[in-house]
């Protein structure tokens, strides 16, 4: 089914997250909420003050707990009823479980943890904080969002020790880490590269999502800055 753009609004962390998504459907309500739970409420409930929506999305990046969920592979959960989660059932989509966590999950180790402790399928940092204000005002909300890093991966870095107190990335722990240990640039350079093929799939599933049908989506990627390229994803929101 067809809904007009007022009736939704598609909550991401960061810019990274939604780029590829937001060249494609213009028309559609985003917000930047920032990383984590705390800034996700904040966020969110500024945003309904000015916006009423009838369905909010909590969409962008998530680490796989579960061994069989593939890279770029696309997860949901519903929570409430809503016309739109009809077209779930035709679409190439997985059902499956979030874990909400307060900090970014760096190691393989650390998710096989979770996975055996909880049964989630995948963890990210937003989502619980979005359904909560979404349950509390009775809107239906929806978790979709796309694999940035499988289950038996390590991240490059330790994300956790280069976020500011307000969750942005700081630049100069970042470039302090990267001096200390040099060696760990090519594999953030490859998981750079590899989180924008996660944004891209991440649009083209939110495209045929809303309309139930194809959405071609820009592959462009043109030459752009460091900080825009690589790490938009940990920038502070607009």
């Amino acid at each position: 089914m067809f809904l007009s753009c007022e009736e939704i609004l598609i909550c991401f962390a960061g810019k990274m997250e939604s780029r590829f998504f937001r060249r494609s459907r213009p028309d559609v309500s985003v917000l930047h909420t920032g990383i984590g739970r705390r800034n996700a409420k904040a966020a969110l409930g500024a945003r309904l003050a000015e916006q009423g929506p009838e369905l909010i999305i909590t969409s962008g990046f998530a680490g796989g707990l579960n061994p069989e969920l593939r890279l770029h592979e696309l997860l949901f959960e519903k929570s409430g009823t809503h016309p739109l989660f009809g077209n779930l059932a035709g679409l190439p989509f997985r059902a499956g479980r979030f874990c909400c966590r307060d900090r970014i999950v760096v190691t393989a180790k650390e998710k096989r943890l979770f996975w055996r402790s909880g049964g989630c399928d995948a963890v990210e940092m937003e989502s619980a904080g979005i359904h909560e204000i979404a349950q509390s005002r009775q809107i239906p909300c929806l978790t979709f969002r796309a694999i940035s890093d499988a289950a038996h991966e390590n991240l490059p870095l330790d994300f956790n020790r280069l976020l500011t107190s307000r969750r942005n990335l700081d630049w100069a722990k970042l470039c302090g880490a990267l001096c200390r240990n040099p060696g760990r640039l090519p594999a953030l350079a490859r998981f750079c590269g590899s989180i924008a093929k996660t944004s891209r799939a991440l649009a083209g599933g939110l495209c045929r999502l809303l309309a139930g049908s194809f959405c071609f989506v820009a592959l462009a990627f043109g030459t752009e800055c460091l900080q825009n390229k690589f790490f938009g994803f940990m920038v502070s929101p607009l």
